[in-house]
């Protein structure tokens, strides 16, 4: 309004008269226009879709040539209004100087949108930029509890290996299952497929102490596993799914875990048959964290299938193949309990079914 009337002013300063009406109602298509085109950028510019942000200016330009209309012919009269009056309309003409004043005005609307959808992208941006660091410190912080825990578990280790090889061994496993799944980060990096396997053999291995060695798994491993890397805690998180919802104790019908390797692909099959009674409160989770990885890390070039029915469970996983060339050994961990190896203990293996 300020700038309209200025421009008046500027073009006839001798015979120029303030009118607080003339302010208002010349300018209020103007206004209407700066707001008709913030709304069709919000609805069309972000995502863009070109045809329908064409179509909305059009029929903003419509509004704006039937506002101009009906306040150049039917209010402009009725207000002290500076400027000389309107004769015959001429509709071409009435159109072209409404566009260029649409096209004006239309530009404060984009300008203004484009300026708010920049403060905005640049506010996210520093929120996520500061959530980041957040967590990055409560990452930090969390670094104590890794090194309580490791520590606890050579104190346990220490004092349980006198009383019972079995349960120091079931400590030194446990141990090392903590280890591997702390180690782990979260961005997705690869790992050493014999680390996961190894990781796998530990987990079960553990549940076979919780289960007196009850557990009838077989876990069959064809192919070469040197220098082979996949994404961390992936295999694992298949096979404590079954450890936590499958039938594991069933001698005639035990969990079969196939890992294959070839120069192509790496392949995962499991069959399990479902525990029977009430089932265990399970949020799904799981699965979706793994399927949201593989697809950030491997996009499309893997495949998961799921056969599910009331009476056992089949899953087949497929990974592209990648073999790390001048593999160099991963430090370990200062808490790693390599003190323990020193101990010999009889192991405690997981007992497959044989027919």
């Amino acid at each position: 309004m300020l700038l309209g009337s200025l421009m008046e002013y500027a073009t006839n300063p001798k015979s120029y008269n303030f009118s607080a009406a003339d302010m208002l109602f010349t300018h209020l298509p103007n206004i209407c226009t700066v707001y008709l085109s913030i709304l069709v950028c919000k609805k069309w510019a972000k995502p863009l879709k070109v045809l329908p942000l064409l179509i909305g200016l059009c029929i903003a330009y419509i509004c704006s040539f039937f506002n101009w209309f009906f306040t150049a012919y039917y209010i402009r009269p009725l207000i002290n209004a500076n400027g000389a009056a309107l004769g015959q309309i001429d509709y071409f003409h009435f159109g072209i100087t409404v566009l260029w004043v649409f096209v004006r005005y239309a530009v404060f609307g984009f300008g203004y949108y484009y300026a708010s959808e920049t403060i905005e992208h640049e506010r996210k941006l520093r929120l996520i930029e500061k959530e980041k660091h957040e967590a990055e410190y409560a990452f930090l912080r969390a670094q104590i509890n890794p090194h309580f825990l490791n520590n606890t578990l050579n104190f346990f280790f220490a004092k349980s290996l006198p009383l019972s090889p079995e349960l120091a061994d079931g400590i030194l496993t446990l141990s090392e299952i903590m280890r591997y799944s702390l180690e782990m980060d979260k961005d997705d990096r690869l790992t050493l497929i014999e680390e996961e396997i190894a990781h796998i053999n530990n987990v079960i291995k553990i549940n076979q102490l919780r289960f007196n060695n009850k557990l009838e798994i077989d876990f069959n491993i064809n192919g070469n596993t040197s220098s082979v890397k996949v994404i961390p805690l992936i295999l694992i998180t298949i096979v404590e799914n079954i450890l936590k919802h499958g039938n594991c104790t069933e001698k005639t019908h035990p969990v079969k875990i196939a890992l294959n390797i070839n120069d192509n692909d790496i392949q995962l099959k499991t069959w399990n048959l479902k525990k029977n009674g009430p089932k265990e409160l399970s949020s799904g989770i799981g699965m979706e964290n793994i399927q949201k990885r593989l697809s950030n890390h491997y996009k499309n070039q893997f495949s998961i299938n799921i056969n599910e029915t009331e009476l056992d469970y089949n899953l087949e996983l497929t990974l592209p193949y990648n073999k790390v060339i001048n593999h160099q050994e991963k430090p370990t961990s200062p808490d790693h309990l390599s003190f323990m190896q020193h101990f010999q203990l009889a192991q405690i293996k997981p007992q497959p079914y044989t027919s």
